[in-house]
């Protein structure tokens, strides 16, 4: 049911994400600019982070965000899918609104997937081992550290072309600072009101093993 929660936010924030995409936005206090997704970044891997205790040992936590991530790059593929598909539709009238508002989206979807399955899992990779050893602040922040440039760097030349790069710090600043504005406060929040996975007899000695190396 935990996981089944997270999961489900999960994929609303990063479909969500694809959406604030198309606008490219200037970021407060700063002279950046970056696509409007950006601001979603830290919720998106706090969920990741609070996936990693969704199991009873590490290795259980990493294969539930994983799923999840999963999950987020299946619900983004749909969107991309069908969105194409009404953009390309005939129009019953006149109306270019819908398509100018949300035509490059399927683009911007499409560009998404590639950088999105490599940062989010690189983000699984490098949070999960940390988990029960470092505080979750650390773990958010070393997890975006790594993935953030690597997301933006995929992300851009795909979705705007080799131009895309003006907006890669931006981009990056804008992640770092929603991953500890945004991520580092829901990390501490949901592990509040979460509760944590019950082990179950057969697997605590599997448990502590896992966790002890």
């Amino acid at each position: 049911m935990r996981l089944a929660a997270l999961t489900g936010l999960y994929v609303a924030v990063v479909c969500s994400a694809q959406i604030g995409a198309n606008k490219v936005v200037r970021l407060p206090f700063t002279h950046l600019d970056a696509p409007g997704g950006v601001y979603s970044i830290g919720i998106a891997l706090a969920l990741v982070q609070l996936a990693h205790h969704s199991g009873v040992t590490r290795r259980d936590g990493a294969l539930n965000a994983q799923l999840m991530i999963g999950t987020g790059f299946a619900g983004s593929a749909v969107l991309a899918a069908y969105i194409a598909i009404v953009v390309h539709s005939h129009p019953a009238f006149p109306n270019a609104a819908f398509d100018r508002a949300v035509g490059s989206t399927w683009r911007i979807v499409g560009s998404s997937l590639a950088a999105f399955i490599v940062s989010e899992t690189v983000d699984n990779l490098v949070g999960a081992p940390l988990r029960g050893r470092v505080h979750d602040a650390v773990r958010v922040v070393a997890s975006s550290a790594v993935s953030a440039p690597i997301d933006s760097a995929v992300f851009l030349v795909l979705a705007f072309g080799s131009s895309g790069l003006d907006f890669f710090d931006g981009q990056l600043v804008g992640k770092i600072a929603s991953a500890v504005l945004i991520g580092i406060p829901l990390v501490v929040l949901g592990r509040r009101l979460l509760p944590a996975p019950l082990a179950r007899a057969d697997t605590l000695a599997p448990a502590a093993s896992a966790d002890a190396h």
